[in-house]
């Protein structure tokens, strides 16, 4: 079993006064003065301006503001009409890969169907053609005869 820990008390670094006796005085550390804020210099003032003065950077505000806007919504026209754009291209794509897919199917099937079936037997040669002379596949050779080499 583990063995309960000891608790130990901290002693403060100050005396501790015994009830009834008067504390110590404490003594007396060296005073910091405040140092006062420096002081600002007044503000200086904004100079003077004409009422035609502040006509005319008033009207120099409004266009500069007329073209910014302007400008803001040619380039939200055409950032709209390039997603436009290229939501079109990529249904295209969509597209052209399905058409893409649908015509590589055909062409893995067709060289097992464009591969001749020969004709198994006789009966199976009958059922060809009806009409064709049946004849055999390979000659039949007697025992003495030998195909050339």
């Amino acid at each position: 079993m583990a063995k309960a820990a000891t608790k130990k008390t901290v002693k403060s670094a100050t005396k501790a006064v015994k009830p009834g006796r008067r504390a110590a005085a404490a003594k007396p550390t060296k005073s910091v003065k405040a140092v006062a804020p420096a002081k600002k210099p007044a503000a200086a003032r904004a100079p003077v301006v004409s009422k035609d003065e502040l006509r005319a950077q008033l009207e120099k505000a409004q266009t500069t503001i007329t073209t910014l806007r302007t400008k803001s919504r040619e380039a939200t026209r055409a950032a709209k009409e390039a997603a436009a754009r290229i939501a079109e291209l990529e249904a295209k794509v969509a597209q052209l890969e399905k058409t893409s897919s649908a015509k590589e199917k055909p062409t893995s099937a067709a060289p097992s169907a464009e591969k001749p079936v020969k004709p198994r037997g006789r009966r199976a040669l009958v059922k060809a053609a009806p009409d064709a002379p049946i004849e055999p596949a390979e000659p039949v050779l007697a025992d003495s005869e030998t195909p050339e080499e």
